[in-house]
């Protein structure tokens, strides 16, 4: 998005479109102002498609106060616009360029979009669409083997993930720029394996909180109607409506729908649900801090040639054939001694004031050997797990490219943890 065109109203297949003729005049700034960006220039369309109908339908618990705003890049011939979602219809569209969505850049001027035209006194951003966790390329909006957000084919197709993405590390730079320096109140990544420490403590100064699941989510992901309004909650605990409704959303549709949402057989995820988390950003700086000083005690298993063991610990992703975004909670547990990981718990809960846990969850990666043969394992460890993932470097990852083992070297967590002392 190179610049603004000129105001276009156009029919929207979703809904009406028109702009807003109220007789009195809004507040020029709301209470708060939630975007979402829709990276759905992928095999995602059509849902993004069936969210924003649910957004349609959670806006109309809205006030005038609460404004609800979206950036939509969809694989079809509509080119990407801006729209406000109020009382279940598309007002004060806009169309732009043709963009990548995965480029920083984008998100920059998208916030700043935001900021400019519907200015209030707190801020919200979800991110709709692929990710997969920290994983990061050199270049952030090339095709990358290895990815974090995004997934824009760049042709206004639907036939696959995508092939541009973007990287976590830019993606802080850009909110902080997008946003004037302004932290948001929350940062909601409606999209795979955002529920991560790496994550979360790059993005601690542009966001108060930050939630997410450290696992795959179903294509459909949030119930918007539900949690539209939850967003906007000047309640102190805001998170928590946000997580339940999401939460048992999907524990009550697996149940009624046990023939589309199973991974091997039938049935087999009744009970279960999405693993989701809130991250408090204020937390963060001591949570490294205790972090790093645990993982002092135990030097020696941390290098190449040490023992720091990941048998049979709770993970929630499979990449190719690696397995990664291990439980921080529940790795630390097993490899330190238990009055130091004690300890170290006080600051753990407090950057993680909430967390809904599930054992089993639908999954990519169902055969033998993978995830969903694994989930079984996990059965009756809800105590010992976190629901917040990290990355600990391994031999077993000495495939990877770029190299995970470094590559994870770029997050400014590593500024505090130096995995580069152990060897790496």
């Amino acid at each position: 998005m190179k610049k603004l065109l000129p105001l276009i109203v156009f029919a929207l297949a979703l809904g009406s479109c028109h702009k807003d003729d109220e007789d009195t005049p809004e507040d020029p700034v709301a209470e708060r102002t939630v975007l979402v960006y829709i990276a759905g220039e992928n095999n995602l369309c059509s849902f993004s498609k069936s969210d924003l109908k649910e957004m349609m339908a959670g806006s109309k618990s809205l006030t005038s106060q609460q404004k609800l705003i979206a950036y939509v890049d969809q694989a079809d011939t509509i080119p990407p616009f801006f729209a406000r979602i109020k009382d279940g219809h598309f007002v004060d569209s806009v169309s732009v360029e043709e963009s990548i969505t995965a480029n920083p850049a984008v998100l920059e001027k998208a916030l700043n979009y935001m900021r400019t035209n519907y200015p209030a006194k707190s801020y919200g951003l979800v991110l709709w669409g692929h990710a997969s966790g920290w994983l990061i390329h050199k270049d952030s909006i090339q095709y990358a083997t290895s990815r974090a957000y995004g997934g824009d084919t760049g042709t206004n197709s639907s036939s696959g993930s995508g092939r541009y993405w973007m990287n976590i590390p830019p993606m802080a730079r850009a909110i902080a720029k997008g946003m004037g320096g302004t932290p948001l109140t929350f940062i909601f990544g409606d999209c795979c394996s955002f529920g991560c420490v790496e994550i979360a403590y790059e993005l601690r100064q542009v966001a108060d909180y930050v939630i997410g699941s450290p696992a795959e989510i179903p294509d459909e992901g949030a119930p918007y109607d539900l949690i539209v309004p939850d967003m906007f909650s000047t309640s102190a605990e805001f998170y928590k409506a946000i997580i339940d409704h999401y939460y048992n959303y999907y524990l009550e549709i697996i149940k009624k729908q046990g023939h589309k949402f199973y991974n091997r057989n039938y049935g087999d995820l009744e009970g279960y649900s999405v693993p989701l988390v809130t991250v408090k950003s204020s937390e963060m700086n001591t949570l490294a801090t205790a972090t790093a000083e645990l993982l002092g005690k135990i030097g020696e298993r941390l290098t190449p040639e040490g023992d720091f063991d990941l048998t049979n610990k709770v993970f929630y992703a499979q990449y190719g054939s690696n397995l990664f975004s291990y439980d921080m909670y529940h790795i630390l547990k097993g490899n330190t001694p238990a009055a130091d990981f004690n300890n170290w718990t006080t600051a753990f809960w407090k950057a993680v004031p909430y967390h809904l846990n599930s054992q089993h969850w639908l999954t990519g990666y169902k055969g033998p050997g993978e995830l969903a043969t694994y989930m079984d394992s996990f059965d009756g460890l809800e105590a010992d797990s976190g629901v917040l993932s990290m990355f600990v470097p391994n031999n077993v990852y000495k495939n990877t490219y770029p190299y995970w083992n470094t590559a994870i070297q770029q997050f400014q967590w590593n500024n505090v943890i130096q995995w580069q002392q152990y060897g790496w």
